[in-house]
């Protein structure tokens, strides 16, 4: 048999020796990942806990403040948790190492008035922290806490956001603290004085590219769109839209916007398409020169996670025929699962707000 030979011996012996390497590896690898899960405790009084990581995902349950989870992984900002075996996705921000919760903030009651139009509502109390919704004048909320010149309020929908305190009537008490908190938070006239066209590609009966669940493209960039006008508002900028509902817009209308309104930029909004559910990435097209969507481009990729493809050429009518300076962005590709789910959610579409204000910023201070 080949079993009694020398070298069957030899091979058993071999075999043998790789299987028990591999084994050793194999659980010390796992013993190591096991090790490196840590546990946190919520800092939030309600935290939604998420079947995957974004705030457009379903939510499987809450977890109150105090709750200890076991963080498996993080990423863009979310964590993956263990909680009496059920798993899900939270917000990162409010995790934090055991018992060290409500260490950093002081409680409060009552109610903030929003004293601004357009505000931004934040992850965390920082103008480095995620846009997760905008809010405006007038709108009254729940104040859960106070911290650093930032006020914590309860939103309708049960979650949590936090508002730069001098832009709330709590906020307003003197003007040299108003002043004081708009000098060191947000930059509320950063882009004053200027008039920006947002152009959301398609509409009506020209639906765009279709995504794989059936998502149209001209829904998606219509909803972008909004988001972004409402940020560059806020900054101060004039913002003309091409369109505020499903209607189809010419090529021709598009472009005379720009010229109508003598806009200091011009931005569309698009979502790419194709025949590989692998192709993946955001981008930026110009015509003339491609300053003003290096500029987005660069910005785009610092504030998503998605793959930078590139400031390219391209020769497109809202672009070669703008007397504006003009830039075509390619938001993701809704021909691929993962960044069709992630173009759909509230986290998405803000960061892209942010990256083209910024970008514009940037542009147009030179």
């Amino acid at each position: 048999m080949l079993w009694q030979t020398k070298g069957g011996i030899v091979i058993i012996k071999q075999v043998t020796a790789l299987l028990l390497t591999f084994l050793f590896i194999f659980t010390g690898t796992f013993a190591v990942s096991a090790d490196g899960h840590s546990t946190k405790q919520v800092d939030a009084s309600s935290l939604y806990l998420r079947e995957a990581p974004g705030s457009g995902f379903e939510v499987l349950g809450t977890l109150s403040r105090g709750t200890e989870v076991t963080v498996q992984e993080e990423k863009y900002g979310w964590a993956n948790v263990d909680y009496n075996g059920q798993n899900g996705w939270v917000a990162g921000h409010y995790l934090v190492s055991a018992g060290n919760t409500a260490s950093s903030g002081q409680t409060a009651s009552g109610d903030v008035t929003v004293q601004g139009d357009t505000v931004h509502l934040r992850q965390g109390p920082g103008t480095g922290t995620p846009i997760v919704g905008f809010t405006g004048q007038g709108d009254t909320y729940q104040k859960l806490e106070e911290r650093n010149g930032w006020v914590k309020v309860q939103l309708g929908n049960g979650s949590e956001a936090w508002i730069a305190e001098f832009l709330t009537s709590s906020g307003r008490a003197t003007a040299d603290k108003a002043s004081h908190s708009a000098s060191t938070s947000e930059d509320v006239s950063s882009l004053k004085n200027s008039t920006i066209v947002i152009d959301a590609g398609h509409g009506g009966y020209e639906p765009g590219a279709i995504g794989r669940d059936g998502t149209l493209e001209k829904n998606l960039t219509l909803q972008t769109a909004q988001t972004v006008a409402g940020a560059l508002r806020y900054a101060g900028a004039e913002v003309i839209m091409t369109r505020t509902s499903d209607r189809y817009v010419s090529l021709f209308e598009r472009t005379g916007s720009s010229a109508r309104h003598n806009a200091d930029a011009f931005v569309s909004l698009h979502y790419n398409s194709h025949k590989y559910e692998s192709a993946r990435g955001i981008s930026s097209y110009y015509y003339g020169s491609p300053s003003l969507a290096a500029s987005i481009q660069n910005r785009l990729t610092a504030r998503t996670s998605y793959q930078d493809d590139g400031t390219l050429h391209g020769n497109f009518q809202v672009l070669r025929g703008n007397k504006a300076p003009a830039a075509l962005l390619e938001l993701g590709y809704i021909s691929n699962g993962y960044e069709l789910d992630l173009a759909k959610t509230r986290d998405h579409q803000n960061q892209v707000a942010q990256a083209v204000t910024e970008g514009l910023r940037n542009y147009l201070s030179k």
